[in-house]
């Protein structure tokens, strides 16, 4: 397997050899590549919860006590290989004025990322898959190397004719939306089609205009939810667990979680748990599963009763809002927690996200131009506001959002002005 570092079959041949004269510096160097492209391929194939020190030393040809030497653990050893991978990425694009010099220069860097993701679909995975896995600290890296390419796509935006003074919120929303559209190749082992999807992402990246005026709700928009154990109180046993489920999660954090903190929080028994659920991670998809259905029941009727397909999009999504305020523990495990939980929970999102983004398809028939990837697109850019709203403020705050997700929506369908029109009521 490729990687960074060099192909995972040849790392143990990259060994130096003892009194080769070189010095310590060197040779802790040459164990460090040697533990992060063994570290990359194998989290790559297995995944990082499946991932040992065992593996990682076997394949690297580095003994067990060198990599103690250098890390703690497998964690520390995997936040090292990421941050040596994104942070002089990083610097050298931000120290670059040129790459946001103007648009064709912008254009040229965003194809090179996606090629470089196709090239080297190990290292993404592990950077933007799989990190999340790997604990807060993780995260926190995940978070800003978003913080970094959303910094980037400001600038460039400032330097396209017609897409000075984009909203924060928005420039998040399209670079959630690109990431997304990485993100789901890669957990697919899809990279490879990357290259292809770079001119519909593009486009869509461009489709976006600057809103005409502030996007900011009409009026202060809280709901209370009802107290959790009256929630709980009205739910069958299931319902309790998986509510209870993501309340812990929610608190603690998806690997600290554990079922005995489950049941305790549902009030009933681990033989009731067991009788529903193989283990955590199941009942995690199950979680989720419930909270998408329940999602979907509130926000249909909405795009339903609705007099057009933008006024059905917008009543859809205060819907869906009102949905996570009212519940905020699934509001928070969907948006925001999920990215713990691993590859079949993303997946079980994955699809949720398609079937939504059916409900843009009427778009087309307003706008038959729009890029074919928006609706792919605008649902990893609504996942990524949300997860930066959530994360700032809490579920209960979620109907704020609405003007900005109505728009970024709306605008590649309708033009800034109609889809201000309806965002902004």
């Amino acid at each position: 397997m490729r990687t960074p570092w060099g192909e995972s079959n040849e790392l143990r041949d990259r060994r130096l050899r003892p009194g080769s004269g070189l010095s310590r510096a060197a040779t802790e160097r040459n164990q460090r590549e040697r533990l992060f492209g063994a570290l990359t391929a194998v989290v790559a194939e297995r995944g990082y919860e499946a991932t040992t020190v065992a593996d990682v030393v076997e394949l690297s040809g580095v003994s067990r006590s060198s990599f103690y030497r250098h890390f703690d653990d497998k964690q520390q050893c995997f936040v090292a290989a990421v941050d040596a991978l994104i942070g002089p990425a990083l610097e050298r694009l931000a120290a670059d004025d040129g790459v946001v010099a103007d648009e064709a220069r912008a254009r040229e860097g965003f194809f090179g990322l996606l090629e470089l993701v196709a090239a080297q679909p190990a290292a993404a995975k592990m950077c933007l898959v799989e990190i999340h896995a790997a604990g807060p600290e993780a995260a926190a890296l995940h978070d800003a190397i978003l913080d970094g390419l959303a910094d980037l796509a400001g600038q460039m935006f400032e330097q396209i004719p017609g897409r000075e003074g984009m909203p924060e919120e928005l420039v998040r929303g399209i670079v959630g939306g690109v990431q997304k559209a990485v993100y789901k190749r890669l957990l697919r082992d899809e990279a490879e089609a990357l290259p292809e999807a770079a001119a519909g992402l593009w486009d869509w990246v461009l489709c976006v205009p600057p809103p005409p005026g502030p996007l900011r709700p009409a009026r202060r928009r809280w709901l209370r939810p009802r107290p959790f154990e009256e929630r709980q109180a009205s739910s069958a046993p299931p319902d309790r667990l998986l509510r209870a489920l993501a309340a812990v999660v929610v608190e603690r954090g998806y690997q600290e979680t554990t079922v005995a903190d489950v049941v305790e929080r549902a009030h009933t028994s681990q033989r009731t748990f067991y009788k529903s659920f193989r283990d955590k991670e199941a009942a995690m998809v199950a979680a989720l599963d419930a909270s998408s259905a329940q999602m979907m029941a509130a926000a249909l009727p909405a795009f339903r009763r609705a007099g057009d397909w933008p006024e059905s999009v917008h009543h859809t999504q205060e819907a869906m809002f009102r949905f996570a305020a009212l519940e905020p523990e699934y509001g928070r495990l969907g948006a925001v927690e999920i990215y713990a939980a691993g590859p079949p929970a993303l997946e079980q999102r994955e699809m949720v996200t398609e079937g939504m983004e059916g409900l843009l398809a009427a778009g087309f028939e307003l706008a038959p131009e729009t890029p074919a990837m928006a609706p792919e697109a605008i649902g990893g850019a609504l996942y990524a506001m949300l997860y930066d709203f959530i994360k700032a403020h809490g579920p209960e705050r979620l109907p704020e959002l609405l003007p900005a997700a109505a728009y970024i929506t709306l605008s590649p369908f309708l033009g800034a002005e109609e889809a201000y029109a309806v965002a902004a009521r």
